[in-house]
């Protein structure tokens, strides 16, 4: 009976050398597949966080009508002292993020406090209030009328420093400013850190009406309030701040 002897089969070395080569592109392509898919993890995360960064929370205050000779509450002008002030929260409060602390918050605010209008004359007082319903930021302006113009300024401050981080103005026509001080209420915004906002255009007639349906809420008459914004909307259903303040008077009334 013969012996079959099995005979090594020796692998050719140009293959050994290809399959070597083969293994080491594919380790070098694994890796770079996993560095991608590492870096692709952690963009969104980087991205997420940046966009959900905390704004500090603002408050608008009235501006002061510093217009020499001006009686609070009279003046054609007058009108602009909250309707500068709703202008610029209305603008604000389209900013995705940004927590504005809205005008009846404030007067309620007021109110519990028992904080007379000779006390917030002082803007230490105001700042402090300011801490007390958690705003970061307070926006302070004020204007005064020159013939048939007008300037405007603002001032941002830091309520737990005192300290003015941003401050900025402008000087248009009367009969133009609500229109005009849109530029000025975009780089306020963005002095906020809360980008640009979209403006918010509207004829004066309906800020003048506004303005008076706000009155009437500050001397705490807030049925005549309600029917004053309803009015508004009937004439001007596309003016957003008194559909806010309609809902707000109508909440509060609710709670009573």
């Amino acid at each position: 009976m013969k012996h079959v002897h099995a005979t090594a089969i020796r692998p050719d070395p140009a293959l050994r050398g290809a399959r070597l080569q083969a293994f080491w592109l594919w380790l070098w392509l694994l890796c770079l597949f996993l560095v991608a898919v590492v870096g692709l993890g952690h963009k969104p995360a980087l991205a997420q966080g940046t966009a959900n960064a905390a704004l500090p929370a603002v408050v608008v205050w009235d501006f002061d009508n510093q217009t020499p000779g001006a009686v609070p509450g009279a003046g054609a002008s007058d009108f602009l002292r909250r309707s500068l002030s709703e202008n610029l929260t209305a603008s604000l409060l389209q900013v995705a993020g940004l927590p504005v602390v809205e005008r009846q918050r404030m007067k309620d605010l007021l109110a519990e406090q028992k904080v007379s209008a000779s006390e917030l004359s002082d803007e230490d007082a105001r700042v402090r209030l300011g801490r007390i319903v958690g705003a970061g930021r307070m926006v302070f302006g004020g204007f005064f009328v020159l013939g048939d113009q007008v300037q405007v300024h603002v001032r941002v401050v830091d309520t737990a420093s005192s300290r003015v981080l941003f401050s900025d103005e402008t000087t248009t026509a009367v009969a133009s400013v609500m229109q005009q001080v849109e530029p000025l209420n975009r780089r306020l915004s963005r002095a906020l850190g809360a980008g640009a906002t979209q403006g918010l255009s509207f004829a004066a007639a309906s800020w003048q009406a506004y303005d008076e349906a706000l009155a009437l809420a500050d001397a705490g008459r807030l049925d005549d309030a309600v029917q004053a914004l309803q009015a508004l909307l009937n004439k001007d259903k596309g003016f957003v701040p008194a559909e806010r303040q309609l809902v707000a008077l109508l909440d509060k009334l609710s709670r009573r």
